[in-house]
């Protein structure tokens, strides 16, 4: 379910729990338009109440005089379109931290080549398959080219993402053996 933006969050916590628990509602369904008397019964209270915080909430809301219903008004905040930001945001922000903690250490610098690699293959190979069913017209590069292309970045991936583990494995077994000093001159 759609969460207020915090922005909201903080007017609303001011206002009480029950004012609160509508905006949410409202905002996490903005394609319904809920009663007074709906809204009144899901919430425990009478139409009076629901009409004085509607009334408070009124620049949100897609609501006219004498209107008894309510719903979130897309034009001014759309929920949808917050969602989505803070999910974009979200996983750029996850990838990017991940891309730091695994680009410090050589198997993970292996894992993330080896990953471009791969994706970058069956990029290549999207692009051979549309000019094979006619979406593409012409290249300066002859189909099999891309084919080629493909099949090398995809084999590429493959081996340098495997070679991730081994690393790892020769990182662990050599780092505890080898002199702490430089050149072999202990402390």
């Amino acid at each position: 379910m759609a969460r207020v933006p915090s922005a909201f969050a903080d007017e609303f916590d001011a206002k009480g729990d029950r004012f609160f628990a509508i905006a949410e509602l409202l905002y996490a369904n903005p394609d319904r338009q809920y009663t007074q008397q709906e809204l009144a019964e899901r919430f425990d209270c009478s139409t009076t109440t629901i009409s004085n915080h509607t009334g408070e909430m009124s620049e949100w809301l897609d609501r006219r005089d004498s209107q008894t219903t309510y719903a979130w008004d897309v034009d001014v905040h759309d929920p949808g379109h917050t969602e989505t930001t803070m999910a974009v945001q979200r996983f750029y922000a996850d990838l990017w931290s991940l891309l730091k903690k695994h680009s410090r250490t050589g198997p993970g610098a292996f894992a993330l080549f080896g990953f471009i690699m791969l994706l970058t293959g069956s990029v290549v190979f999207s692009v051979y398959g549309a000019f094979t069913v006619g979406l593409l017209s012409e290249s300066a590069l002859p189909e099999r080219a891309y084919l080629g292309i493909a099949i090398g970045c995809v084999l590429t991936g493959i081996i340098v993402t495997l070679c991730s583990p081994y690393m790892a494995w020769v990182s662990g077994f050599l780092w505890p053996r080898l002199p702490e000093g430089p050149f072999g001159k202990d402390k």
